[in-house]
């Protein structure tokens, strides 16, 4: 006995090495051969290691979601459009994971933080903030006209996101920093999301570094990135947020703060932008949004957010946005605690156990050209009968706000930015608003996954230059 004890510790490294290998070896035969979904077809090191992700995430840089595409071409897998409602249902228990209420595993515990939001972002909830959304929005448009005295550029991104951050902080926490009111729209909270999403793949596999982040003092964060200088105002803002206890504590609703404003800034100003570069792109969109807003709209106001929703064709542009934009390009997994899930066409036949996540790719369903022919063109009018009225047979399938129990709290404040921002800035101003220096292939065409898509590293956004009214170009 003693022999061998000396010979493992004369020789502990092969074998610390031989059980480290042995332990490894046994974790991937388990799941080629043992594991509950190993019949489900697909490259077998993506079902050893999640190395596979890694690769094309961290190494590659935001890559796994082309991927997830070419092995939908490759294996018989699951990008059936119809089963959208199978994988996000609107009732049954479905979990995922994280600190707030977009987070939440637990089914339970996700409808108790949920309900707390629900009452606060519905229509009726937001119809009581269209003024200051309306008032928001011309001061946005007198912010640009300032710029088409200087003929100098805008980021519209940017001004979007001040005009996004200016709305829903003056929602949740009563206070406003009137980010559109600052010189070139800066600062304004695009640095932070983009620091923010350049950590994403790496906190998708490794979370417990958010722990690490939150303990880095903010003097410091400001060193590695004066763009978090906007975040760390929307800490000091936490004093205004109130709850209590358990579900109330400092961190937690900090966290919520953090999901909220992160998500109304991020999500509908890169919206609105994309909708106006398109406006842009194509005159005749532009001209027939045009006359359709002035049919409305009087020379003092911008129409009621009611008219706006009423409006066949611009309802059909938001919605054709919102199809190029896809949302979360990230899969956002679901999963079924109580029941097996079956997943069933003419080409495959799968059964999922309950406890295992599931997921669609916005971008592939999106991208579907049998649902959307011509899928990578801005099309209105496919959103439309023959007869110009809007028709819905395809809303089913826009992923753009996610589906099911866990849709985006958010959604009616997004359409009303959209709706009253998009309609101030093409009455005001749309016809001395001209794209610079802005391309399809390079600012604004998906890139790279960062949670929602990201355009080539080198881009500057899209840019817009307001013109004086002496340089007005009729559509």
């Amino acid at each position: 006995m003693s022999s061998l004890l000396e010979t493992i510790v004369e020789h502990w490294v092969a074998v610390f090495s031989s059980i480290i290998f042995g332990a490894l070896s046994s974790i991937v035969v388990y799941r080629l051969v043992f594991h509950p979904l190993a019949q489900i077809p697909g490259p077998k090191i993506a079902a050893a290691t999640w190395l596979y992700e890694i690769y094309y995430d961290l190494y590659l840089g935001g890559q796994f979601v082309f991927e997830i595409g070419r092995l939908h071409q490759v294996y018989v897998h699951v990008n059936d459009p119809e089963l959208v409602d199978v994988v996000y249902p609107r009732s049954g228990k479905e979990d995922r994971q994280g600190p707030t209420a977009f987070l939440t595993i637990d089914h339970d515990l996700h409808g108790i933080r949920r309900g707390a939001l629900n009452q606060y972002f519905s229509k009726t909830a937001v119809s009581k903030v269209e003024p200051y959304i309306r008032q928001t929005a011309e001061n946005l448009c007198q912010r640009l006209e300032s710029y088409a005295r200087s003929d100098t550029p805008v980021a519209i991104s940017a001004a979007y996101s001040s005009f996004t951050t200016d709305i829903i902080t003056e929602y949740c926490f009563g206070k406003s920093y009137n980010l559109l009111d600052q010189d070139h729209f800066v600062p304004n909270l695009q640095a932070a999301n983009d620091a923010m999403v350049a950590m994403l793949p790496a906190l998708k596999q490794a979370p417990w570094l958010h722990k690490i982040m939150r303990l880095i003092p903010p003097s410091y964060m400001l060193k590695m990135n004066p763009g978090m200088s906007a975040w760390i105002a929307v800490e000091n803002m936490l004093d205004l947020f109130r709850w209590t206890r358990k579900e109330k504590s400092e961190d937690r609703l900090f966290m919520e703060a953090v999901v909220l404003v992160n998500a109304a800034t991020a999500t509908t100003s890169g919206n609105i932008s994309l909708a106006t570069f398109y406006l842009l792109n194509q005159p005749s969109t532009f001209r027939k949004l045009h006359e359709e807003l002035v049919s409305i709209a009087s020379d003092s106001e911008i129409p009621s957010l009611a008219a706006l929703e009423k409006l066949p064709y611009f309802n059909a542009i938001i919605t054709e946005t919102l199809r190029h934009s896809f949302g979360p390009v990230s899969r956002l997994p679901r999963i079924h605690t109580s029941d097996a899930v079956h997943l069933k066409s003419e080409n495959y036949d799968y059964v999922v156990p309950p406890g295992f996540p599931l997921s669609m790719t916005s971008v592939h369903v999106h991208m579907n050209p049998e649902l959307f022919p011509h899928p990578e063109a801005f099309q209105p009018e496919r959103w439309l009968d023959e007869q110009g009225r809007r028709q819905k047979h395809l809303d089913k399938y826009l992923l753009t706000f996610s589906k099911g129990s866990r849709q985006c709290v958010g959604i009616n404040l997004a359409y009303a930015e959209m709706y009253i921002c998009i309609a101030a800035v093409t009455l005001r101003l749309g016809r001395r608003l001209e794209l610079f220096e802005t391309t399809y292939e390079k600012d604004v065409k998906l890139f790279r996954d960062g949670f929602g898509g990201r355009p080539q590293p080198d881009s500057n956004g899209i840019r817009c230059r307001p013109l004086k009214p002496l340089q007005l170009v009729l559509v």
